[in-house]
């Protein structure tokens, strides 16, 4: 592997504003220049992957895992705008910890596993996730999964115990994959290096034109450089989505100190979900989908008052919660709001609560309680959801008729960007990933061109009817928890309660989210979601109603979930 790094900026943004959330559907083009003829004699690869994010990067050790590229001499290599030899190196001391997380599912972990990837990870630096919690912010309807409930102990290692995934940094899933390139040959890495334009040469082959001046030109060009992906730009490829009017807000907490903190919370609030996801016994990484007004006034709060606006909207009703966002989003420059006024009215509606019994105490029903949170880490993103059009490209031309060879194809937040609150952007990535380096193998191994239509088709035809499913899922749990009418609010409540008593159907929930390896038990968030995913899953809960005496229920249900 070469490893270099030069000095540029980081991230490749878009000049071109994104879809209003005003018009429910758009399609966009990410601003890039494509139209450039290089001049100079270009470096030949195989394949070039722009984007050294984990999705890209995670391909790039498959290729590099597979004997058949290795036999093929195939030349590999990865761009990436960020420092890439100062990632390899990426250290927090013991108790740090980077704000972005997410659940790696045990599918994935497996995949990881087998390209060596998994061997460099610092497995006490990521935590198991056991058992999730989610409930209805208006009416506490609440449903569990549980791993052991889910898995035949006769298949696990012995001494090992059931987990649906384990959280882990994407920072410290970075640092583990660059270390394994790090011994392989037919990889070459350059960091600090932006992509200036694209275009194509005579024989339809990709030209990549750096800042540093170098040209590439590829048999095969990936795109793996996230939603404003000048790949995608290059192979003239549309996004259709629209983006949410909402903000993650996103940090690392201090908690009280538990002994088995390895459940996962989420609270359905109609302002967006609060997700709380364990790092350690006394640390844990928050997720908290939200109206921008309320993210940016939450930023503004010292560590203890943020702190406790977490353990109120985990605990206190939500006709207490209302008003308090409400005074949380008054915020704003001109007007900053104060802390400590904040903090008597969480101090007082908490006291009311608990003296009413309207608030939830039970330790069994809510995360350890936060103690304060890291505001260095605390920050936020707009939440938006687009899918490409298509995963792999056709080079244009001026004749309608003729149609070259696609040499493009998209991964990871290229080719999809869904809602947080599932937890399965990375997932999908690395599904991606895991599918195209097959693909590729299963091309040289017949000898056809791999980056040509024939050779792709099999990629584009796996992943994306699957990933729009779970995009589709997420988008609809996210509309039907923001509805605050009382029969959608009672239909969703009484059938995620039906739900948690049939534990046949959440197991199946569990093991078709991603977890079909080893335990079979899988996926964190989207595991609810399953619970609305396509109308044959809701024909079958509706039948389940109506044989237990529920029709109008069932009815109801129907409507609720197919409306949005």
């Amino acid at each position: 592997m070469v490893l270099t790094s030069l000095s540029a900026p980081r991230l490749i943004r878009s000049t071109r504003p994104l879809a209003l959330s005003l018009a429910p559907r758009s399609r966009t083009y990410a601003s890039f220049n494509s139209t450039p003829t290089p001049s100079g004699a270009p470096v030949d690869y195989d394949i070039v992957i722009v984007g050294g994010g984990p999705v890209g990067l995670a391909l790039a050790n498959a290729f590099a895992a597979c004997k058949t590229v290795l036999a093929s001499d195939t030349r590999i290599s990865v761009l990436d705008a960020a420092p890439l030899d100062q990632l390899a190196h990426w250290n927090l001391p013991s108790g740090e910890w980077s704000n972005r997380v997410s659940s790696v599912t045990n599918e994935n972990i497996s995949f990881l596993q087998n390209i060596g990837v998994w061997q460099h990870i610092d497995t006490s630096r990521t935590n198991a996730l056991e058992r999730m919690e989610v409930w209805d912010g208006l009416s506490d309807a609440r449903i569990i999964f549980d791993a052991a409930d889910a898995c035949d102990p006769s298949e696990l290692i012995s001494g090992a115990i059931p987990q649906m995934a384990r959280f882990v940094e994407n920072i410290h899933l970075q640092r583990a994959m660059l270390q394994n390139l790090q011994s392989k040959s037919n990889v070459d890495l350059l960091g600090s290096t932006r992509v200036e334009s694209i275009a194509s040469d005579p024989a339809n082959r990709p030209i990549i034109s750096m800042n540093n001046g170098k040209l590439f030109r590829a048999r095969l060009l990936i795109g793996a450089d996230g939603f404003n992906s000048p790949v995608k730009t290059y192979a003239k490829i549309t996004s259709t989505g629209w983006n949410y009017d909402a903000h993650c807000v996103v940090g690392t907490l201090e908690l009280e100190p538990s002994h088995s903190n390895y459940t996962a919370w989420q609270r359905f609030l109609t302002t967006g979900p609060l997700g709380f996801l364990p790092l350690s016994d006394q640390h844990a990484s928050l997720a908290w989908s939200t109206k921008p007004k309320i993210a940016a006034g939450l930023k503004s709060l010292t560590s203890e008052t943020l702190a406790s606006a977490i353990n109120a909207c985990f605990a206190l009703p939500h006709s207490v919660i209302e008003p308090l966002l409400s005074q949380i989003a008054s915020h704003s420059p001109d007007h900053p709001i104060d802390s400590t006024t904040v903090q008597s009215e969480i101090d007082y509606q908490t006291s009311l609560a608990n003296s009413s019994g309207q608030a939830t105490n039970s330790p069994d029903e809510l995360p350890p309680k936060v103690l304060k949170a890291r505001m260095n880490t605390v920050a936020s993103f707009p939440l938006r959801m687009f899918h490409a059009d298509q995963y792999i490209g056709s080079i244009s031309s001026d004749e309608p008729s003729f149609r070259g060879p696609s040499r493009v194809a998209l991964v990871g937040d290229a080719a999809h960007v869904l809602h947080p609150m599932a937890g399965q952007g990375l997932n999908l990535g690395l599904g991606d990933a895991r599918e195209l380096a097959r693909t590729v193998k299963v091309a040289l191994e017949n000898g056809q061109d791999i980056g040509g239509l024939t050779a792709l088709q099999p990629y584009a035809r796996s992943r994306y009817l699957n990933n729009h499913a779970v995009m589709a899922t997420v988008d609809k749990l996210h509309k039907l928890y923001s509805l605050k009418a009382s029969p959608i609010v009672w239909a969703r409540s009484i059938g995620v309660e039906v739900l948690n008593e049939i534990p046949s159907l959440k197991n199946l929930m569990m093991g078709n989210a991603g977890g079909n390896t080893g335990q079979k038990v899988g996926g964190a968030w989207s595991t609810v979601a399953d619970a609305y995913e396509t109308i044959e899953k809701v024909k079958y809960l509706s039948t389940g109603l109506t044989q237990m005496g529920l029709g109008a229920l069932s009815s109801t249900f129907q409507r609720a979930t197919s409306r949005n």
